[in-house]
């Protein structure tokens, strides 16, 4: 009624012309509301990344993470059994740490992003693009995570033993790889090559300690303080967060040399530390590394434009 009250009589002709026309893609993309947006960013990117799995029937003894077509990270998953000798007695060391982390473990179980957030400025005017990346990355690390637990099938603490009694609720699917590993090893990644203005290099800068990875570090053990994750978890999913951010980011940089990894989980029975991990990255028992080229054009013309538009932010 509004607009009969306002247009009066309307014969269905036109009177203006749309503006503007003819957009390129990142201006079209950058018109788009934050929901449709969101999907477009992820249709790009998990077409980008799959899962390869041996069997659809069974657990799987290993899975692997493609880009492009290309396999840069391969995991060799522990059994049960495995665990049960070797990892359960972390669980009682890390425990002791609980009413020291309560509040963080808490606040982690449904964010992140904030620990990162201490180290570099963010917020929704100042590093839009930043933001949008960073979640991105979330999004596309479970969607990667998820079929991989799914196909392994690994075993929680809480279900080897009635003593662990976890402070938070047990997530109810796999244990292996850790997705909050998986994810805060991911968004370091990605962000230290945003934050510092430095040479890109993720293994060199694990070993420093950054910011960044001190804090992945943090929330990934405090899982295992949790009494919901193996400190091996953790280990698998920092090689796959660090590993699948890495190529994308060197992709996005106009790279088509990206490292591959593998975790062999199947023969690893310590801790995990930001020590640990660098420690294994720099031989080849635990983690083997080799390269893999790729090319450029899997890179979509307006995510080149908005990870130009992100390193403007900072």
């Amino acid at each position: 009624m509004a607009r009969d009250g306002t247009v009066g009589f309307w014969d269905g002709s036109p009177d203006r012309e749309p503006h503007p026309t003819g957009r390129d893609s990142w201006a079209a993309l950058k018109a788009m509301e934050t929901g449709p947006r969101r999907a477009v960013l992820d249709h790009a990117l998990t077409g980008m990344f799959g899962v390869s799995l041996d069997t659809s029937t069974d657990t799987n003894d290993e899975g692997r993470v493609t880009l492009g077509g290309e396999t840069i990270v391969t995991l060799r998953k522990p059994t049960n059994a495995f665990l049960a000798q070797n990892q359960l007695g972390f669980l009682r060391t890390y425990a002791d740490l609980r009413g020291d982390r309560l509040s963080e473990i808490v606040m982690q179980t449904g964010d992140i992003q904030s620990f990162f957030a201490l180290v570099g400025y963010m917020a929704p005017d100042a590093t839009k693009w930043t933001l949008a990346l960073n979640q991105a990355i979330y999004r596309l690390c479970t969607m990667i995570e998820q079929p991989l637990k799914h196909a392994f099938d690994v075993a929680r603490p809480i279900a080897m033993t009635a003593k662990v009694q976890p402070i938070i609720q047990t997530p109810g699917h796999g244990s292996w790889p850790s997705g909050h590993a998986t994810e805060s090893f991911a968004s370091a990644t990605l962000l230290t090559r945003l934050f510092y203005n430095r040479a890109f290099d993720p293994v060199q800068q694990i070993a420093d300690g950054n910011e960044l990875y001190r804090h992945a570090e943090r929330i990934a053990m405090n899982r295992t303080v949790a009494g919901v994750h193996f400190p091996t978890d953790s280990m698998a999913g920092a090689v796959l967060g660090v590993t699948l951010a890495e190529a994308l980011v060197r992709l996005l940089d106009g790279e088509t040399e990206v490292k591959a990894r593998t975790f062999h989980g199947d023969a690893y029975a310590g801790d995990f530390t930001l020590k640990a991990l660098t420690d294994a990255l720099a031989g080849d028992t635990i983690i083997e590394t080799t390269s893999v080229t790729l090319t450029a054009d899997i890179i979509p013309a307006w995510l080149r434009r908005m990870w130009a538009d992100a390193k403007e932010e900072w």
